[in-house]
């Protein structure tokens, strides 16, 4: 009997091949040995020719790669995306056997020809091994099914392509179901826009490519009844955004990738931070997608510079005396006072009241007032009782 105090990875039970860099099988956490199946021995989003100062990362930075046989590589990255997916499901992005991940190692930069990984289609992702991912090569063929009998490749593998194919530097691509990214595409209640657009947050800075007071503009497609489907609408909209490394897709869910997996998953992560605080901010009657008119350093202001509340000035004539931001002290200061509030867009009848809320208090007094009592009756009389008796 093992008088070890339980059985686990901890204790060196897992075979050292699942971990590339071990001790008789056994990881000596926080010390050297990382949670991750790493391919390389280390990562920051910090490029190469980047510092920790600049205000956008574009690239991110490995270092060695760790060195493996082509047989231990395999095994590394069935493993790594299995782990993946079970962190995924986790995180709520997973569920239901929804989601994947493809990643792809070698290529031109090796001089060797990639070799493409795919999770499978309609498993229980936080119960993934290594033994249910597929490889397979750029032309989509099956290079080496998985062990696991009777599975069949992700539904989103011609989308894993399109990524590949107009992203040179993607190395990961993941789609998860998360309900921040779908509620997030339903922000517009028409469900007509093309994008969503999201500035002046500090996550903005984990999405690549943008600072914090730059605007985000993330493309939107529309879903379709299976996954392949989407392919050609995902090329459309990753060619016209170049600087884009993620797509949503309306009441479904969200496509991310990145030059490494490392960098893939930061910006998932990011990208769903972003959306939640989206739909928070709606929920308090903040639009995203506008600057802050106030409270924010504003020496150099980048992307959209529309204030987040605009006044609607009235065109006036200084030479009349009524209502409407003109002669009247009072009835000036009660229209340069009143910004547009933000009402529910999908609102279909509002009930307001005129007085102080659409219109000047003094123009209620001196001009509603006086109008009704001079034409009341003459109106009352005017209409058949059948109409009084509706009023």
């Amino acid at each position: 009997m093992s008088n070890k105090p339980g059985n686990g990875w901890t204790n060196g039970d897992i075979p050292s091949s699942m971990f590339p860099l071990t001790r008789n099988g056994k990881l000596s956490l926080y010390s050297h040995q990382r949670r991750w199946i790493g391919l390389n021995k280390g990562w920051t989003r910090i490029g190469k020719d980047a510092t920790e100062m600049d205000a956008r990362h574009s690239s991110s930075q490995a270092a060695a790669k760790i060195e493996e046989t082509p047989e231990q590589e395999a095994e590394s990255v069935k493993a790594l995306i299995s782990q993946l997916c079970e962190k995924f499901f986790n995180n709520g992005w997973a569920t239901g056997t929804g989601g994947g991940v493809s990643i792809r190692v070698g290529g031109p930069s090796e001089g060797r020809p990639y070799r493409v990984f795919v999770a499978p289609s309609g498993i229980q992702k936080e119960d993934m091994v290594g033994d249910d991912v597929f490889e397979l090569d750029m032309n989509q063929n099956v290079v080496q099914a998985p062990k696991t009998p009777n599975l069949r490749q992700s539904a989103c593998t011609p989308l894993w392509y399109v990524v590949y194919k107009h992203r040179p530097t993607a190395k990961c691509v993941i789609h998860t179901h998360s309900i921040h990214a779908q509620m997030a595409t339903l922000l517009d209640p028409t469900e007509e826009s093309k994008s969503l657009k999201i500035t002046h947050l500090e996550m903005l800075k984990g999405v690549g490519n943008h600072a914090y007071d730059d605007t985000l503009e993330i493309p939107i497609i529309d879903n379709r009844p299976s996954e392949d489907l989407l392919a050609d609408q995902l090329e459309s909209v990753i060619k016209c955004y170049p600087k884009c490394n993620a797509v949503l897709v309306r009441r479904h869910g969200l496509y991310v990738w990145g030059d490494s997996w490392e960098q893939a998953k930061t910006q998932g992560e990011s990208f769903d931070y972003l959306f939640e605080s989206a739909l928070r901010m709606r929920q308090m009657g903040l639009d995203p997608g506008l600057v802050p008119k106030a409270g924010s350093y504003r020496d150099h202001i980048n992307g959209d510079t529309t204030p987040s509340r605009p006044t609607k000035k009235i065109k006036t004539d200084s030479s009349d005396d009524g209502f409407r931001g003109k002669a009247s002290a009072a009835n000036q200061s009660d229209v340069d006072s009143n910004t547009v509030p933000m009402l529910p867009r999908n609102g279909k009848i509002f009930l307001l009241d005129i007085e102080g809320c659409t219109t000047s208090i003094a123009f209620v007094k001196e001009t509603l007032f006086p109008y009704v009592t001079a034409n009341i009756v003459s109106y009352l009389e005017e209409i058949s009782d059948d109409e009084l008796s509706a009023i």
